[in-house]
């Protein structure tokens, strides 16, 4: 008898929108794994939003993004 196994957590994947662009990124991913895997974490200057509603810094870490959530990262600008 063969039983299906699922694949380990770290092997699946969603389909996020992020700033207008499709991409793969691992399941049960936060904002912050987001940021890090963007090179973007330590950058000063920056909001996201989850399907139009903006994340507090303070919560990056526990914000779970799902499959098909649109996310948007906004970095601020110099100028005037």
């Amino acid at each position: 008898m063969t039983f299906f196994r699922a694949p380990p957590l770290y092997y699946r994947q969603m389909i996020i929108t992020v700033n207008g662009e499709e991409t793969k990124f691992p399941s049960s991913s936060t904002i912050s794994e987001l940021l890090v895997h963007m090179n973007q974490l330590h950058v000063g200057g920056i909001a996201v939003a989850i399907n139009d509603m903006v994340v507090p810094k303070g919560k990056w870490n526990n914000s779970q993004i799902s499959d098909g959530d649109k996310v948007l990262i906004i970095k601020a600008s110099q100028g005037g």
